[in-house]
């Protein structure tokens, strides 16, 4: 290692002990040459290639493929048929690649069967994989020149398929990981049925699914060519179809996550019958769920095209159905959380009886609550056309009847906090047993004394002003 030996002078100015800035003029530092010094030690590129070249001089001859895989690091395994199984694969440097050592990775991979780690053909020459037929760890396929997957059956880890050359995926059946299709050139899955985890098709030139039945993780379609999913019959993630092709969702049975619908072209949900969290149909263009019959999470329906819920039983979050178009609730039996019913065209609440949360009733177009038999949250009343409450029983928090139409509290049996009642039409408390806190009675037909019977927790008030 050659060392540049740097003389340098300091000239010192210094002031008088009292003061306390010192004033130092900067070293003279004599002139490096390029390469003079390294505290590495590293020798110069060409002088590594030549080594290389020259340790494995024969085995380039020779074409003895287990020398030069074992010289990189890479274990080899022969089986009586003279094919190999390689412990991973990848280009000897970042720095430099076979072809660079003058080594034919054509020829060097002619025999592998397996690969049991990782594949790295970034920057690859190798045109034909062959006679591989698996990889056990992840797969990148990125700026290599392979066109076409060949026998490989199956990739163990994620695989890469983005900026790749790769046209055909041939005999690849199973991904374990994550698939990354973004900007790829296939235009189709061909015999691939699973990928075990995320799916990117965003951007990609897919527009066959082949056999492909299902994937494990996250889908996102958006801004891809895809229009038909084929045979895909899960999706275990959340899925995106945001500005997507797909019209239709064809077999698909279950979404895991959360499903975006959002600006998507989707008509029709096919055999879909679970979503296992969030649904946001916000601007989509569905008008029925089919077959669907539970959302796991919140549903939004919100400036969305549905009139119809199908057969949807649950929704296990929130329901927003501000200005829908949604004119009965059908077969949904329950509402975990908060429900929307706001500026709503919803007259009827179909088979509902529970509401987990919130309802909120303003400006809505029902008139009576039917099935419903219990609200967890708060309720409000005002400004809505509701006079019946149905088979309502319970209310967990605050009841608001404040501008209400309800004359009759009928059923009604437990207000878990606040009652508001003022300038209320109510004169009649039906069944009603409890109220946990204040009762507000100001401007109301309802006098103290009708509140006799019914326990009180808080202060009935009737001058009290918010």
């Amino acid at each position: 290692m050659l060392v540049n030996l740097v003389p340098i002078s300091f000239q010192h100015k210094t002031t008088n002990r009292s003061t306390q800035n010192q004033r130092v003029t900067k070293p003279n530092l004599a002139p490096l040459a390029y390469d003079t010094v390294s505290f590495r030690g590293k020798e110069p590129l060409e002088d590594i290639i030549d080594k290389i070249k020259a340790d494995l001089k024969d085995a380039i001859k020779n074409s003895d493929t287990k020398t030069i895989y074992n010289y990189f690091g890479i274990d080899v395994e022969e089986d009586k048929d003279g094919y190999l199984t390689i412990s991973k694969y990848k280009q000897p440097s970042y720095d430099y690649t076979f072809e660079d050592l003058g080594i034919d990775e054509n020829k060097l991979f002619k025999k592998v069967k397996q690969i049991k780690g990782d594949a790295n053909f970034y920057k690859s020459q190798i045109t034909d994989l062959e006679n591989l037929e698996s990889i056990g760890g992840d797969a990148v396929f990125e700026d290599s020149q392979i066109t076409s997957l060949g026998k490989l059956e199956s990739i163990g880890g994620s695989a890469e398929f983005s900026y790749s050359k790769i046209t055909d995926l041939g005999k690849l059946k199973s991904i374990g990981r994550h698939a990354d299709f973004y900007k790829s050139q296939m235009t189709s899955l061909g015999y691939l049925e699973s990928i075990g985890g995320e799916a990117k098709f965003r951007a990609s030139q897919i527009t066959n699914f082949g056999n492909l039945e299902s994937i494990g993780g996250n889908a996102d379609f958006s801004y891809s060519r895809i229009t038909d999913l084929n045979k895909l019959k899960t999706i275990g993630g959340s899925a995106y179809f945001t500005d997507s092709k797909i019209e239709s969702l064809g077999k698909l049975e279950s979404i895991g996550g959360s499903a975006e619908f959002s600006y998507s072209k989707i008509t029709d949900l096919g055999k879909l019958k679970s979503i296992g969290r969030h649904a946001d149909f916000y601007k989509s263009q569905m008008t029925s769920l089919g077959y669907l019959e539970s959302i796991g999470g919140s549903a939004k329906f919100s400036y969305s095209r549905i009139t119809s819920l199908g057969n949807l039983e649950s929704i296990g979050g929130n329901a927003e159905f501000y200005y829908s178009r949604i004119t009965s609730l059908g077969n949904l039996e329950s509402i975990g959380w908060n429900a929307g019913f706001k500026n709503s065209q919803i007259t009827d609440l179909g088979n509902l009886e529970s509401i987990g949360g919130n309802a909120d009733f303003r400006n809505s177009q029902m008139t009576s609550l039917g099935y419903l038999k219990s609200i967890g949250g708060d309720a409000k009343f005002s400004d809505s056309q509701i006079t019946d409450l149905g088979n309502l029983k319970s209310i967990g928090r605050d009841a608001k009847f404040r501008d209400s139409q309800i004359t009759d509290l009928g059923n009604l049996e437990s207000i878990g906090r606040d009652a508001d009642f003022r300038d209320s039409q109510i004169t009649d408390l039906g069944n009603l047993k409890s109220i946990g806190r204040d009762v507000y009675i100001r401007c109301s037909k309802l006098k103290q004394k009708d509140f006799a019977n019914i326990k009180v927790g808080g202060t009935i008030r009737k001058d009290y002003l918010q």
